[in-house]
């Protein structure tokens, strides 16, 4: 095994990436829509996802489905083209499906990036609010296992909590890594106070941890923030509670609309590296936003996958990223 595939690191959201776990296109809604997601769904969301109820969106909505099969094998060969390694994360099992009720939660491979942080070498399965979600981690594991063996990651899963819905959350759509600096979001529907104490005490005084509190219409700290690279971010000033993180209040901030934000999912890019970063063909104003601050934009279509509350952050999360600071 080469040193690039034994090691695992990440350190920060614009490092050069080398290695990344990937989603695949399973999304199960339950026989009643959740009404918890309308917040951050958009319209059309809500009326595809109730169409979906007790299925999957392969099941009923099948041109919807093969679009977004297309449209993901568009963005792991476009990866692949850079020389990224990718994992795209295996479909769940019957036994999986069942976990906690055959039809009481979402099941769904498709967003795998808050069933995981990693944090240097530290590869740790975090707590989600929603339970169905955390059935997802099963399949992680199948998918990283022989990856994983024989790494220098340090394996940690955090404590399940208990079915109350008592205990620390932690979900790393909130979590953006800016070096010793950590970024966590509050919105009040993924990681809470008790989540962001245990990451705190897990990783000790060698990382500034700060909470960031958004509106609770956002799901999580990526739907309103993005940073391309240091010094340049794509913020959704209203998705914030109060003023700019301290670690980026004085760079040079690309303004996304609320609009732009909840419905289209603005911020939620995927980082290859300082220079270049991977945003829907959906959004060419943003294209042309982020090419005039001096950054590559490769234009993916993406519009399968945004309607789902998600888009390429969610998509994806970094195994290997390397960094020049």
């Amino acid at each position: 095994m080469s040193e690039n595939n034994h090691k695992v690191m990440v350190n920060h959201e614009w490092g050069t990436l080398k290695e990344v776990i990937v989603g695949s296109p399973y999304f199960y809604i339950p026989s009643v829509f959740p009404e918890y997601m309308r917040p951050w769904l958009s319209e059309l969301g809500v009326e595809r996802f109730t169409k979906t109820c007790g299925s999957t969106v392969r099941e009923r909505l099948p041109e919807v489905w093969h679009e977004q099969v297309t449209q993901i094998n568009a963005a792991i060969e476009a990866l692949e083209d850079r020389g990224v390694i990718v994992h795209q994360v295996e479909i769940p099992t019957e036994n999986e499906l069942k976990y906690l009720g055959e039809d009481e939660y979402l099941r769904l491979t498709m967003y795998p990036r808050d069933e995981v942080v990693v944090i240097g070498n530290n590869y740790i399965e975090t707590a989600l609010q929603n339970p169905g979600r955390r059935s997802t981690r099963w399949a992680i594991r199948r998918t990283m296992a022989e990856r994983l063996k024989n790494s220098d990651a340090q394996i940690i899963s955090m404590l399940e909590p208990s079915p109350d819905g008592d205990g620390a959350f932690l979900e790393s759509g909130d979590v953006f890594l800016m070096g010793k600096d950590i970024l966590v979001g509050h919105s009040g529907n993924g990681s809470n106070d008790a989540g962001v104490e245990w990451l705190r005490r897990y990783l000790g005084n060698e990382y500034r941890i700060q909470q960031v509190p958004l509106i609770n219409g956002f799901l999580h700290l990526d739907c309103v923030l993005c940073t391309p690279r240091p010094g340049l971010a794509m913020v959704c000033r209203e998705g914030l509670e109060g003023d700019l993180p301290d670690v980026i209040k004085d760079w040079e901030i690309i303004e996304v609309s609320h609009e732009d934000a909840e419905a289209r999912q603005g911020c939620n890019n995927l980082v290859i590296d300082e220079k270049t970063i991977m945003v829907p063909a959906e959004l060419p104003h943003l294209t042309e936003a982020l090419t005039k601050a001096g950054q590559e934009v490769i234009e993916i279509p993406f519009g399968s996958m945004i309607w789902q509350g998600g888009s390429f952050r969610c998509w994806h999360h970094p195994l290997v990223r390397e960094s020049s600071l």
